[in-house]
């Protein structure tokens, strides 16, 4: 294989990857939201939260601020759990 289409695979292998994930900015989503209807994998979780401090918490209860289509960040710890709302869209810990 040519270096050039190495370097494709794996550039058309990233953008499908990224392309996959979708999330609202500014909209907040609990993980098991974001881990099955959202595209995103735990890794992709447990990457979000290094320096945060809450690399050791549970993922259910981490409220995750989405930034960016395919992007979130800005993790809340949720002492008393996660709880998505009945409808999409911002909102805060429960408890």
């Amino acid at each position: 294989m040519k270096p050039t289409t190495i370097l494709t695979t794996l550039l058309t292998l990233t953008i499908t990857t990224l392309a996959d994930k979708t999330c609202t900015p500014s909209f907040d989503y609990c993980s098991d939201v974001l881990l099955d209807s959202k595209g995103f994998s735990q890794d992709d979780l447990t990457a979000a939260l290094q320096g945060t401090g809450y690399e050791t918490e549970d993922l259910g209860n981490i409220l995750f601020h989405c930034t960016n289509p395919g992007q979130i960040g800005h993790a809340k710890l949720c002492e008393s759990g996660c709880q998505d709302p009945p409808q999409e869209g911002s909102h805060g810990c429960d408890g």
